[in-house]
This record gives C-alpha cells, sequence and structure tokens, in this order.
C-alpha cells in the first residue's frame, strides 16, 4: 500500500513535464511560421485624379520662367510682376561651315557680338528694358530701351496683344553718336501651352545691318527706317526641352537681301533657359533684326542665349 501511494506524484509528475515541453514546443513552432509567413497587408484605398498636373509642369509659373521669345522675336507675354530678367546673348562672326574644328564653329574667330538684357516686370502685364550689345565687326555700341505692354490676353479675346516701343542709341568712339525709335506691335497665340505663334509689325527709324556700314566700319549719319514682318514657333517638345524657329521679313524700307532667319533647341529649368542657336545674322537687337542681312543660309553662324529670372 505505501509504495504504490508513493509512486502516483512520480508519475503525475512526469507527466506534467510531458505536457508542458509539448505546449512550448507548440508554441515554438507557431512563431516560426508566423515570422515565415508575411503578413497580409491591409487593403488600400486608391485615389483617381483627373488631369494630373505632374505632366504640365511647365504650368507652374513656380517651376519655369515666363518665356516671352523665340530667338530674337517676342510673344506678347511680358515678365511677371516683380521679376527681373536677365539675358546674354552670343553670336559668332565667322560662318561655322569655315574651319569649323579649328576655329571651335566660330567662337574663336573673334568679332563676336555679345548682348547684355535686363527686362523687368513692373505689372503682370508690362515691363520695362535695356540692353547693350557690342560691336563686334563694327566700330559702334549699341543700346537699346523700351517699354511693353501685354494689352490683350487670349483667355478672354482669342489671341494676346502686346505692343512695344523704345530707342536705340549709337554709341561710336570716334564720331557723333547717333539714335532712333522703334515700334513693335505683337500678336501671339498658345495651343495648350505646347505650341507658341507670333507675328506682328516691326518698325525702327534708323536701321542697320552688316551693310550699312562705311569702309572703317562707321554708321552713315543719316536716318534709314525699315519695316518688317517678323514670324516666330516654339514647340515644346518636353518639359524641359522646346524647339524654336524664327524669320523677320523686310517690307519696306532700308533692307539687305535675305531675311533673318534662326534656329534654335531651348533647354527650359527652374528659372533658366539655354538657347543654342543657328542664324544668318549676328544682329540681335531692333535696328538689325527688321533690316535683313546680307549672309544666305549658306553663311550661317552660331551662338547661344542664357536668360535668368529672378523674384525680387
Amino acid at each position: 500500500m505505501n509504495s504504490r501511494r508513493k509512486n502516483v506524484p512520480a508519475a503525475a509528475l512526469q507527466i506534467g513535464v510531458a505536457a508542458a515541453l509539448a505546449l512550448l514546443l507548440a508554441g515554438v513552432t507557431a512563431r516560426a511560421q508566423e515570422v515565415a509567413s508575411p503578413a497580409k497587408p491591409a487593403e488600400a484605398t486608391i485615389e483617381q485624379i483627373d488631369n494630373p498636373q505632374v505632366f504640365n509642369l511647365w504650368l507652374n509659373p513656380e517651376n519655369y520662367p515666363r518665356i516671352e521669345r523665340a530667338v530674337n522675336v517676342m510673344n506678347a507675354r511680358t515678365t511677371r510682376a516683380r521679376a527681373l530678367n536677365l539675358l546674354v546673348d552670343h553670336r559668332t562672326f565667322q560662318p561655322f561651315q569655315t574651319n569649323a574644328f579649328r576655329d571651335w564653329v566660330g567662337f574663336d574667330a573673334g568679332s563676336l557680338k555679345i548682348g547684355l538684357a535686363l527686362r523687368y516686370g513692373i505689372l503682370d502685364n508690362l515691363e520695362v528694358g535695356v540692353q547693350r550689345v557690342s560691336n563686334g565687326g563694327d566700330q559702334y555700341d549699341t543700346y537699346q530701351f523700351d517699354v511693353k505692354y501685354w494689352a490683350l490676353h487670349a483667355d478672354r479675346y482669342l489671341v494676346d496683344l502686346a505692343a512695344r516701343a523704345g530707342a536705340t542709341w549709337y554709341s561710336e568712339a570716334t564720331r557723333p553718336d547717333s539714335a532712333g525709335g522703334f515700334a513693335q506691335l505683337i500678336v501671339s497665340r498658345s495651343l495648350r501651352e505646347r505650341l507658341w505663334l507670333s507675328s506682328g509689325l516691326y518698325y525702327h527709324s534708323n536701321a542697320t545691318n552688316e551693310n550699312r556700314v562705311d569702309q572703317n566700319l562707321q554708321r552713315p549719319s543719316g536716318q534709314a527706317y525699315a519695316l518688317a514682318i517678323p514670324v516666330a514657333v516654339e514647340v515644346r517638345l518636353q518639359t524641359f526641352l522646346a524647339w524654336d524657329a524664327e524669320a523677320s521679313f523686310n517690307v519696306a524700307g532700308y533692307h539687305a537681301k535675305y531675311p533673318v532667319l534662326s534656329t534654335a533647341f531651348k533647354i527650359i529649368t527652374n528659372r533658366h533657359t539655354f538657347a543654342l542657336i543657328m542664324s544668318n545674322s549676328q544682329y540681335i537687337a531692333a535696328d538689325g533684326v527688321v533690316a535683313n542681312t546680307i549672309r544666305g543660309i549658306h553663311d550661317l553662324i552660331v551662338g547661344f542665349t542664357i536668360t535668368r529670372e529672378f523674384n525680387l
């Protein structure tokens, strides 16, 4: 009797230990399976957005500068209010077809024309500008001052319309300075911000070009007016890339043989543009754009324009 009573607790203890080990093993196995199998993701809510602006970043005025020109020919837009636009222009003299590698497509050949311009937006539709163009192969520097007013907007009148007027001062070292005035009527239209078209009338009272210099590369003292019709197109290929083409056809007054032709690929970034240009004229100010050029398409030069827009 006594020996049987002593064996019962030992058997119960063995059974309890075995059960505890079994439960511990089951818990470890279940934990391993939980870690091995990924958790089921929560159901996501998908929100559909119509016409997301990420595909039209250039529509956001905070992302890109307000582009108001193709190469030399402006459209009706003006620099945004309280913004300052800096432009740097370079044009070679020698045709890039001649000794292109040795002269680095004309940039090593000298007689470059370099233009520096500032344009300031007084209001969102009114700007003033000043430009200085170096003499290049001439003996005079050109200073240009103008005011541009964006009068009609396409959202109400189907086209944008602007008027521009100013004065040109020719600074010469060895003879008296001279001057002239100019006026421009600009009509332009944007098609969904992907295609820009621009035209109008361009007048200058004292135009100039490669022909209008004497043997000492001085300007003649007399006045010579010119009237031209400029046309320009800009195609936005990507948010950061555009292709531009323009021409200025003289229709009255003093002029050379060929219209001024220019084309460019324009890289557009935050508040900057960089345009790599091919043209048949060095002349970039109003007095030269209206007067045609002596260069044909066989006599092309290269250049570039950099713009930078600052908020003030």
